[in-house]
């Protein structure tokens, strides 16, 4: 009997450990889902820490916009630099209504001749007016002395073309053009000139002879032109008028400027 009632009581003591312990489960079990719930709601604070963050890159993408818009300001400003590079150095002018000369006419030079000068140092200085005559044949143009260097016959100033008649500037009294029997472009003066003659004659020793124009007129190449600083010394001729031969001790004659323009003379129309 005596045994029996100290097991009940063992039973007891037992199922009150037990439920003891449960409780005591229980209660941890809680104390878990608290800290769980803690742990919840501090994510929730970190949560919040990110949308700063979101707020914060907010304020980074709006510092990028403005910086964008910066370098787009200043783009109309690169845009006028291209545009000025495409100027030559130091030219701010684009008007471009300048004619361009043309390249293929030969432009007399207005410098000083000092060959002339001194070459031309006590020759009888003479004036001829434009000659706007041409002759029968393309290769011979006449003009005048005014006033006249003789007596009572006319003082002739004779202009030949024996070569390729073609527009470009010439030097006379050189090479080809030192001597008549070899001359292309010469030049003549006949003092007190008659029937096919005359008293005095001159021929060339310097200048320059231009062709600035070449126009077909009925089948003849007549011309325009200037010689600049022609000077020409005294010379004789033979019986065939073939030659011309300075004098040595002859005079000289000179003038600054011939000019010609026979391209409106007709074919045929004698000298």
């Amino acid at each position: 009997m005596k045994s029996k009632i100290i097991e009940k009581i063992l039973f007891v003591l037992l199922f009150s450990a037990l439920s003891l312990f449960v409780a005591c489960g229980s209660s941890d079990e809680n104390k878990d889902l608290t800290d769980s719930d803690a742990d919840t709601s501090d994510t929730d604070i970190t949560d919040s820490d990110s949308n700063d963050t979101t707020s914060d890159n907010s304020d980074s993408t709006d510092d990028s916009a403005d910086t964008t818009q910066e370098v787009t300001d200043t783009t109309p400003d690169g845009a006028d630099s291209t545009d000025d590079s495409d100027k030559p150095a130091g030219d701010t002018d684009t008007d471009t209504d300048t004619e361009p000369t043309n390249p293929t006419e030969p432009e007399p030079t207005d410098e000083p001749d000092p060959e002339f000068e001194q070459n031309a140092e006590g020759c009888t200085m003479i004036e001829v007016p434009k000659i706007t005559m041409g002759g029968a044949y393309a290769d011979e143009i006449n003009g005048y002395l005014s006033p006249a260097m003789g007596g009572n016959a006319i003082d002739i100033i004779k202009i030949l073309l024996m070569g390729d008649i073609k527009e470009g500037t010439y030097e006379l009294g050189k090479g080809l053009n030192e001597t008549y029997m070899n001359c292309e472009q010469c030049v003549l003066v006949w003092i007190d000139a008659e029937l096919g003659a005359a008293k005095e004659y001159y021929f060339q020793t310097h200048g320059t002879l231009t062709i600035t124009e070449v126009k077909d007129v009925d089948g003849i190449n007549r011309t325009a032109g200037r010689i600049k600083n022609l000077i020409l010394k005294q010379a004789e001729t033979n019986e065939y008028m073939s030659d011309f031969t300075l004098i040595p001790s002859g005079e000289c004659i000179a003038a600054e400027i011939v000019e010609w323009d026979t391209t409106n003379t007709p074919n045929n129309s004698g000298d």
